[in-house]
């Protein structure tokens, strides 16, 4: 209870506290609060006025400050970038030339040691060229043929030291047994940078005996493997020929001609190659019968070793029938069989290699299969079946480029031994030696780089620009050339062969040319050119446009041919009602009538013409009285007073009557023109009053007084040419005329024709009139003269010939005078002239032709072969024509009818099809019209004429037009020929004419820049 008391009162407490002292305490909280936030801000107050104050004392200072620290921020960073640069870039610089010095380091490093490569590369292959040259002597066979032989250089002789060397080495039983144990190292093997010259001149030795040894086993194995099979079949036969050099042979019995001097020692020299198993390429001059050489061996191997084959002849298609004839020819018998024609016919001559036939003797089915190029690559998969003796290749340039797929398929023939012929071992570049070496030597001449960076580089730079020549390098590449190359010139081995003298004839664009030369100029974008000059796809139009070139400087119709042209004939025929009154001649030379017709009012007809008397004429009935009684011209009036002194007495003078004067005044126009041509020809024969006899011209007496009176006459027998004389005169005078006029050709072609425009009138007079005229035969007899029939009749009767009738008063129409009509053929002399080249090639076939001259002219366009045979026709030269279109036996046939008939003047030729393995000697001049890209191709041309069997010599023309493309292709020409001339012969006797260098590598770039300059 105390407890509930003593709440109850503290709860009152509580309530009084509340309710009395806290209002009090928070009035009091607030009023302090009050005057504390008072105090505050004018505290507050003074702060913001002292610092106002200081800040408007220092603001300037302070931005000033400020701006200094900025600056200063900004030099720092600038210098520390600055800085970071300079050691970034002195950094880069350091590594840099560290780079560079270690990459030059290793540059001279490897190219000392790929010197040392080429080296040790060379001369193994120079060893091994010894070691062959000694057996097979290719200097004493080429010293021979040209005379003197080459003095040995200082390189030879060291080579000659090391195999003296090594033979007396040899005689040491440990190192003989080194050699011939030794096994060929492979070059990735050799430390270039650490052998010495002495190991890597023993390694090349090895290699180079090794390589001796390895083809002559090869041979052997494929020897003993034939021997095998010929030992099954229960043969014998003596095909494993002696690996023994030196061998001396005389010409083989079964050759039926008698090989000339060199001939004979080129025979040895491939029988040799063949004893030891090696390959070769016999390079003599075209024209010097490499043909018969290479049938020759195939003899020798046949009658002496018991070979009759397989042997493989492979040539260009144009030459198979030559091949065929002269092996049937020289060795009768061997059997040759013809390895071309259709699937089917190829089909059936395979069944002569049947397999099961595994010999080859004297009866067997074929001993030579000759074929092309073309069908060898076609039917390859049958061909590598047999394993053939022999394989020749004729024309080999044609497998000049190694990556091509006829390359590559041959060189994987079974074939014991390979010989390649051709006279151009080098055409364009150094890549082309090096495919054949490589087609013939693989295993030495196995890399094109190495071959190009140690000859091709130098050799070419030196055609081109004229540079230094590396002679030792030179000496080096024909002692490697030596042992498996053998060739002979013209020059040298044939005394009695005519001289070849080539003239290169130049010739200037035709205006016509010209104009369309500039305009395919003008069409070649500068900046596309040089932009696509490096590419391998704008490599094909930039030939194309180079044929475009070269299509104008042969002719312009190669572009566009000159069309017939005739005018637009506006006129319509016309109709005659009846032909009864034109008797039985009728010539008609007014069958055309315009379209345009003028319709002539009848009043104006029949009121308002000419006050002229006429039959259809009114108005000489209102002239009447003017004519006729106050006329002084009456026949009357002037027979009275020609007596007296007067206007008319100076008629005694003319030999006129007063009839005469009269009715030459009232006749109308044509019957005066009549009568003055009858006076004329009177006057002709009346005697001379005087004349002169030298002169043989006389002067009427009748006219001494006449102002004309000077004006001689010609005799009778002179001065007739009317009526049938005329015709009698076409043998001479006429004639001469007509041909004259015939050579003219019009200096304009009309656009449009049509006969004069026609007036109609209404009236039956009018029509009355003209029908008169037209179809008058005295009206035509007077404006056209006789006609042949009554000119016939006159001659028939034996009339006089003064008494003839007149000439016509109109002159001969322009189409008979002139023997063209308005349709106009091009004149083949515009087709001469429009082409330099053919003009020039006029004047000199022409010369050619008085000179009793034969010629064969060359193509590289079919299309000009057209035009050309156009141009014999008129010129009316007999020619025949050869080109890729014609079939294999029409080509023998062609050749036969030129060398058999010598009425022949011109032989038309491709110069790719025409220009290998042909004889054509019948012809003393060959004409290039337009020059191949290979100047080897026209080499191999020209020497189809200058070759075995030629007497006369033989003149080379080539035509070029001067300050085009052509002269560029010419220089280029030249600059090939060059480095033909320094490989196969040497040195650099003669420097070439560049207009500029050339890269070998990059043919587009050249020709963008011809067709820049």
């Amino acid at each position: 209870m105390y407890a509930k008391g003593y709440n109850n009162m503290y709860d009152a407490i509580w309530r009084d506290i509340a309710r009395k002292d806290i209002p009090k305490v928070a009035r009091i909280v607030s009023s302090s609060v009050t005057v504390k936030q008072t105090n505050a801000r004018k505290t507050a107050q003074l702060a913001v006025k002292e610092a106002r104050r200081w800040q408007f004392r220092t603001n300037k200072n302070v931005k000033d400050l400020q701006a200094k620290a900025r600056r200063a921020m900004r030099e720092m960073l600038v210098y520390w970038k600055r800085n970071e640069r300079e050691e970034r870039d002195s950094r880069r610089k350091a590594e840099k030339e560290a780079l560079d010095r270690a990459k030059k380091e290793e540059e001279q490093r490897e190219a000392r040691r790929q010197a040392r490569k080429l080296n040790f590369l060379i001369t193994q292959t120079e060893l091994y060229s010894h070691f062959i040259g000694r057996k097979i002597k290719t200097d004493e066979i080429e010293a021979g043929s040209f005379g003197d032989g080459v003095a040995t250089d200082e390189k030879e002789a060291q080579i000659q030291r090391s195999a003296t060397e090594e033979e007396q080495a040899n005689r040491s039983e440990e190192e003989h047994e080194l050699i011939q144990n030794a096994q060929t190292r492979n070059i990735s093997e050799l430390d270039f940078d650490q052998d010495d010259d002495a190991d890597l001149h023993h390694a090349a030795l090895q290699n180079a005996h090794s390589a001796v040894v390895s083809a002559q086993n090869r041979a052997r194995t494929f020897d003993n493997k034939q021997s095998d099979v010929d030992a099954e079949t229960g043969e014998m036969n003596f095909q494993n020929p002696t690996t023994l050099g030196e061998i001396e042979i005389s010409q083989p019995k079964l050759l039926s001609c008698a090989l000339k001097g060199y001939q004979l020692k080129g025979l040895n020299w491939l029988v040799n190659l063949y004893e030891q198993g090696i390959n070769g390429i016999l390079a003599d001059e075209m024209g010097l019968g490499k043909t018969v050489q290479s049938i020759s061996v195939m003899a020798y191997l046949a009658q002496t070793h018991n070979i009759w084959g397989p042997f493989l002849v492979i040539a260009p298609a144009s030459t198979l029938h030559n091949w065929q004839q002269e092996i049937t020819k020289f060795v009768p018998d061997f059997k040759a069989l013809p390895y071309w024609g259709n699937a089917k016919d190829r089909k059936v001559l395979r069944k002569f290699w049947d397999r099961k036939q595994l010999t080859y003797t004297k009866d067997a089915p074929f001993h030579v299969l000759i074929t092309s190029y073309q069908l060898i690559v076609a039917d390859a998969q049958y061909f590598q079946r047999i394993k053939w003796q022999y394989m020749i290749l004729d024309e080999a340039q044609a497998i000049k480029s190694s990556s091509s797929t006829r390359w590559k398929s041959l060189l994987g023939f079974q074939c014991r031994n390979r010989l390649l012929l051709t006279g151009t071992p080098i055409q364009n570049s150094m890549q082309e030696l090096w495919a054949l070496l490589h087609f013939i030597m693989p295993t030495l001449f196995d890399s094109h780089d190495e071959f190009s960076e140690w000859f091709s580089k130098d050799i070419e730079s030196h055609a081109t620009s004229n540079t230094q020549l590396n002679e030792e390098q030179l000496k080096r590449l024909h002692m490697i050339l030596k042992p498996f190359m053998l060739r002979r010139v013209k020059k040298h081995v044939q005394s009695e062969l005519g001289d070849k003298i080539e003239i290169d004839v130049y010739c200037d664009l035709t205006y016509r040319q010209r104009a369309m030369y500039r305009a395919l100029k003008a069409q070649i974008n500068l900046i596309d050119i040089m932009e696509q000059a490096d590419s391998d796809d704008a490599n094909q139009n930039l030939m194309n446009l180079v044929m475009q070139f070269r299509k104008v400087c042969n002719h312009p119709d190669l572009f566009e041919r000159s069309d017939t042209k005739s005018p637009l004939s506006l006129a319509r025929f016309a109709k005659t009602g009846s032909f009864l009154r034109e008797g039985n001649t009728l010539d008609v030379l007014y069958n055309t009538h315009n379209f345009i017709e003028y319709a002539v009012p009848k009043l104006l007809y029949r009121e308002g013409t000419v006050k002229v008397p006429g039959q259809q004429s009114n108005a000489g009935f209102r002239g009447r009285y003017l004519d006729h009684l106050l006329n002084i011209w009456e026949a009357d009036y002037i027979h009275e007073h020609e007596d007296k002194s007067n206007a008319f007495t100076w008629l005694k003078f003319v030999d006129e009557s007063a009839n005469d004067i009269s009715r030459a005044f009232h006749g109308d126009l044509v019957s005066r023109t009549i009568s003055e041509q009858y006076r004329a020809n009177t006057a002709n024969h009346l005697p001379p009053y005087f004349g002169d006899d030298e002169n043989n011209r006389y002067t009427l007496a009748s006219q001494l007084f006449l102002v004309t009176s000077n004006n001689d006459s010609l005799r009778l027998h002179d001065m007739t040419n009317e009526g049938i004389f005329e015709s009698l005169k076409s043998v001479s005078t006429s004639n001469f005329r007509a041909r004259n006029l015939h050579k003219l050709d019009p200096m304009a072609d009309p656009l449009a024709v049509a006969p004069p425009i026609e007036a109609l009138c209404l009236d039956p007079s009018f029509v009355n009139m003209q029908n008169d005229i037209l179809f008058s035969q005295r009206f035509r007899g007077i404006m056209y003269g006789p006609s042949p029939q009554a000119e016939q009749r006159l001659i028939e009767n034996k009339v006089p010939a003064y008494q003839y009738p007149l000439p016509g008063l109109l002159p001969e129409p322009s189409s008979d005078r002139a023997g063209y009509s308005p349709i106009r053929v091009p004149p083949m002399s515009k087709f001469v002239t429009d082409s330099g080249k053919l003009l020039k090639l006029d004047s000199l076939l022409a010369e050619l032709k008085a000179n009793d001259h034969r010629v064969l002219i060359y193509f590289q366009m079919t299309r000009m072969m057209d035009l050309m045979e156009e141009y014999l026709g008129y010129r009316q030269y007999k020619y025949v024509r050869l080109d890729g279109s014609s079939r294999l036996g029409d080509r023998r046939d062609l050749v036969n009818d030129w060398q058999t008939k010598p009425e022949l003047f011109v032989f038309l030729l491709s110069t790719r099809a025409g220009g290998l393995g042909i004889n054509l000697t019948a012809a003393d001049t060959v004409i290039f019209y337009d020059s191949d890209w290979n100047p080897t191709i026209d080499s191999q041309a020209m020497d189809r004429a200058h070759r075995l069997g030629q007497t006369k010599q033989v003149t080379v023309y080539r035509l070029l037009v001067r300050g085009t493309i052509e002269e560029r292709m010419r220089d280029r020409a030249k600059q090939k020929m060059h480095v033909q001339q320094v490989v196969m012969e040497g040195g650099a006797q003669g420097e070439p004419t560049t207009s500029g260098g050339v890269d070998f590598q990059k043919p587009s770039r050249e020709v963008a820049f011809w067709l820049l300059e």
